[in-house]
């Protein structure tokens, strides 16, 4: 073959070279947010938040989805438990876990897990990008939703009742907070959230959550918030008799509202 036949079938196959790698960079998709989540607190009530951001994304098609990063940290120790022991062993786990997303990539993180936005400061701290609040997501849907409602009726984990997380934020809105008897708090919503943890029986822990919030209605309740993310999986809506209001819910929609607003040109 002639100097110049092989001269010519160089410069056309660099050509194409070139030709196929503008194609490709130009169908190669944009840079996106990504949506972080801290989960593990527990393993499913993280599956079913991310089921909750997948089922209220208005998309029609796979791609119209939003990119989610998820750390699954079950090793965090028990919220309830080291709040009620003044314990800062759990911060090193939190700030690990929120440091890992962040080098990941995520542009934001939301964390299913009530409770432990007891430590949300510490977490802020930690990172440089912004951690969702669940619990004030969740007051200001209650309100924006249920703007004429003045009691509330709080079903949630001890530690998260004890922290005062959600009545402190529900009170300074001038807003009545019932939380259920102690007896109560114990027999029917901690052991249904622990049953639920451990796999127990759905339809025991659905009659347990329904007593507990029928308490409360019945005291006065207005609107039921349901603050544990594992309260969700067992509690059946349709044994309400007033509106209920779902943190889980409440912080799948401020993810996708977080990733729109992060996408807008």
């Amino acid at each position: 073959m002639s100097s110049t036949r092989v001269g010519t079938v160089f410069v056309l196959s660099l050509a194409l070279l070139l030709s196929s790698c503008a194609t490709m960079a130009r169908h190669q998709a944009a840079p996106q947010p990504i949506v972080g989540i801290f989960g593990g607190m527990g393993p499913e009530a993280t599956a079913n938040f991310y089921a909750e951001i997948v089922r209220l994304t208005p998309a029609k098609k796979d791609q119209e989805h939003l990119p989610v990063l998820i750390y699954s940290l079950p090793q965090v120790p028990d919220r309830s438990t080291c709040i009620a022991n003044g314990s800062r062993e759990i911060v090193p786990y939190l700030t690990h876990a929120v440091r890992k997303l962040q080098s990941g990539g995520a542009s934001f993180i939301a964390i299913p897990c009530n409770t432990v936005h007891y430590y949300h400061e510490d977490m802020q701290r930690a990172v440089r990008i912004p951690v969702l609040n669940m619990i004030t997501e969740t007051a200001d849907a209650l309100q924006r939703e249920h703007p004429k409602a003045r009691t509330i009726g709080l079903l949630a984990t001890t530690g998260t009742v004890r922290s005062k997380l959600y009545e402190n934020e529900f009170t300074k809105r001038g807003l009545k907070v019932l939380l259920p008897r102690e007896t109560t708090q114990q027999c029917c919503v901690m052991d249904a959230v622990y049953s639920i943890k451990s796999g127990g029986s759905k339809q025991t822990q659905a009659d347990l959550l329904a007593k507990a919030a029928n308490e409360l209605i019945a005291r006065g309740a207005e609107v039921i918030v349901l603050g544990c993310t594992e309260i969700p999986l067992a509690f059946d809506v349709k044994r309400s008799r007033v509106p209920v209001v779902n943190a889980t819910q409440v912080l799948a929609r401020a993810a996708i509202r977080e990733h729109q607003k992060a996408t807008k040109p």
